[in-house]
């Protein structure tokens, strides 16, 4: 329909645009409170862990960990110099996932963090298997997307539909998605918000 193109041509240049982006995205996400406080819980049943955040966009997740004990990957450059702004004690750099080659120490925990919905099937596998990559032996792989729901709200279908992904499976294709790489040992669909997510949180052998 046309209207719901030049809507979504609009909200795609204001996703360009990394202050507009990350204020606004916390409307809808009620602050993602909710997917705080499970990247917390993980967080805290490892321990203090060194944390890989791939996709961090512009560091919403970065003040759950420490700053000595953190790395924030992203493509985009603009959300990166906007989480450097916010968050000057953090670590962060621009680069491409699939091709980064890590710093030469593995991490306890790795973050996927609603990037893989902007990815097909074969770009989303790349990107989980260097993410798997990065992993220390006995190391968590936490996945957490944004998931097709039979009965969603309306809400949740005008968010889906302005966002830039293009990809927002089911929490049964995440499943089989993530698994292709790694061993799902929990997983989940919750609502932060009016957003729902499927959560997969995944150990690496040790």
């Amino acid at each position: 329909m046309p209207v719901l193109d030049a809507i979504r041509r609009f909200a795609d240049r204001l996703a360009e645009t990394p202050t507009t982006f990350h204020w606004l995205r916390k409307l809808p996400e009620a602050n993602y409170r909710t997917t705080k406080s499970r990247i917390r819980a993980v967080r805290d049943a490892i321990g203090a862990p060194r944390t890989l955040d791939l996709g961090c966009g512009t560091g919403e997740y970065s003040r759950l960990f420490a700053p000595d004990r953190y790395l924030g990957v992203d493509v985009h450059p603009g959300y990166i110099a906007f989480a450097k702004r916010r968050n000057p004690q953090h670590h962060y750099l621009c680069g491409d996932a699939r091709i980064w080659q890590g710093d030469g120490t593995p991490f306890e925990l790795v973050l996927v963090n609603g990037v893989l919905h902007h990815l097909d099937d074969e770009a989303a596998r790349a990107f989980l298997s260097a993410a798997h990559g990065h992993l220390a032996p006995g190391g968590t792989l936490l996945v957490i997307e944004d998931v097709d729901l039979p009965a969603a709200s309306f809400g949740t279908r005008l968010v889906h539909l302005l966002d830039h992904g293009d990809h927002i499976r089911d929490a049964g294709r995440w499943q089989e998605l993530v698994a292709d790489v790694a061993t799902i040992a929990r997983s989940e669909t919750y609502t932060s918000g009016i957003c729902p997510y499927h959560l997969m949180l995944c150990r690496k052998p040790a």
